[in-house]
């Protein structure tokens, strides 16, 4: 039993150093250099993106539940509350890259360069973690609500940017194609409530591996 413990935290700490390195780098390349494929951006733009946003999010979460597991001490219900939201928010952006990006956009662009990591790997590696290794407290039911926040938040800007204000004013070209055929306000609905399925999805994974 202590041995499957013990293999379960330096999964954890593991995976958890995995996503924050490859995200920072990922995010810190695009802001000093330039993004790759559908992100060809460079500086603060950067940060109109999901992907990135969602990613740095679910970095700094990691980041310090693998600084509290290095220490010896078990993760805090908020800490891994945190990580739950924050890998809800990467696996909008894993989800939203394999069924809707990808087939819409191109899988190249999707997976070149930095891409690979911040729409694949460092998504999956904070999926995996959360799932099966990271133990700790159960996530209460009431508190699945919180993991749609990153997605209604960002939504709401998202939708000011690039359907209310638009490019040609300033605001942002619908990189996304959420307004494709004026019908901003379904796809608004449809990802709040795709958002909502992969938190049950989630919740579910972690209170089973850590009731176990």
């Amino acid at each position: 039993m202590k041995n499957n413990h013990r293999t379960r935290r330096t999964l954890s700490i593991v995976f958890n150093l995995l996503m924050f390195a490859t995200a920072a780098w990922s995010v810190g390349s695009m802001i000093l250099y330039r993004g790759s494929g559908n992100m060809q951006v460079t500086g603060t733009r950067v940060f109109m993106y999901f992907t990135v946003d969602s990613n740095l999010l679910c970095a700094l979460a990691c980041l310090i539940n693998a600084v509290v597991l290095i220490s010896g001490k078990e993760l805090s219900p908020g800490l891994l509350l945190f990580k739950y939201v924050g890998t809800t928010a990467v696996t909008v952006t894993l989800m939203t890259v394999l069924f809707f990006l990808g087939p819409t956009v191109g899988y190249l662009p999707m997976f070149s360069g930095v891409n690979l990591f911040l729409h694949l790997l460092s998504p999956l590696a904070a999926l995996l973690s959360l799932s099966f290794w990271d133990g700790g407290s159960l996530i209460p039911k009431n508190r699945i609500w919180l993991s749609v926040l990153p997605t209604f938040l960002y939504g709401i800007i998202y939708l000011y940017e690039a359907v209310f204000v638009g490019a040609e004013n300033g605001g942002w070209y619908d990189f996304y194609g959420f307004n494709a055929g004026g019908l901003w306000y379904v796809s608004y609905v449809v990802m709040l409530l795709a958002t909502a399925l992969f938190g049950i999805l989630l919740w579910l994974l972690h209170n089973r591996s850590a009731a176990d």
